[in-house]
């Protein structure tokens, strides 16, 4: 018989043995709502760069947790605009040239950039997809200020806050039912942004030449955008 000893699961037939698993229990801290809202939908997460036991949490209540597998924890614990409604965090991702700076796409149509040592958000970007659901949001590998949006329409986002942050750069929508994208840097040249379709089909796009790469180990455009707003 097969053993877990000599047995990766790699091969036709072979066997997995989990030999260990976590179980964190997410619930608002001091929740003062907790008789209106007594559970807690999550719907994506993230794990922090910086501290493996550390996760960040989208729930259904408009705000993003910070949970830990130990039981002592830093603050905040919590992340949400100020005068927040319960609503649908659905998507969420680290800037992925500083690791203390994400992003959080809600149902009601809001895009909010967070810092992780704040529980409120340092810029909150509304009114963009006319009330519709963020369906994903996703940092750009190749600017740290650039990043992309779609919403539940089929209609895709370009942000670069570097150049205006009262509306996108570019603004796509799709009649045939837009799945998902992804970002892809080539060895030269802009991000190419592919796209992927509800019939099978697939499209790629340049970004604009101007979202050129930061380099890490200088100061990075977004912490230079953000010097001059706050």
């Amino acid at each position: 018989p097969v053993t877990a000893q000599i047995d990766l699961g790699l091969r036709p037939g072979g066997k997995v043995k989990l030999v260990k698993s976590a179980l964190i229990n997410v619930n608002f801290p001091q929740n003062p709502s907790v008789d209106l809202f007594p559970e807690v939908r999550t719907f994506s997460f993230r794990q922090s760069y910086s501290d493996t036991s550390l996760y960040f949490v989208t729930t259904d209540q408009g705000t993003v947790l910070k949970v830990s597998r130990n039981p002592s924890i830093g603050q905040p614990t919590t992340y949400a605009p100020e005068y927040s409604t319960p609503t649908i965090v659905g998507s969420m991702d680290f800037n992925k040239f500083n690791w203390k700076y994400f992003l959080a796409g809600t149902a009601d149509g809001t895009v909010c950039l967070f810092y992780v040592d704040r529980p409120t958000p340092l810029l909150v970007l509304d009114r963009f997809t006319k009330g519709r659901p963020v369906r994903t949001v996703k940092w750009s590998r190749s600017s740290s200020t650039l990043f992309y949006v779609m919403d539940s329409a089929n209609t895709f986002y370009l942000w670069d806050l570097s150049e205006r942050d009262s509306a996108p750069l570019v603004v796509e929508s799709y009649s045939k039912g837009l799945l998902s994208f992804t970002e892809m840097l080539p060895s030269a040249g802009p991000p190419v942004v592919v796209f992927t379709f509800k019939d099978g089909t697939m499209e790629g796009h340049h970004v604009k030449k101007s979202a050129i790469r930061d380099d890490v180990n200088n100061v990075s455009k977004l912490e230079g955008y953000l010097a001059t707003v706050l």
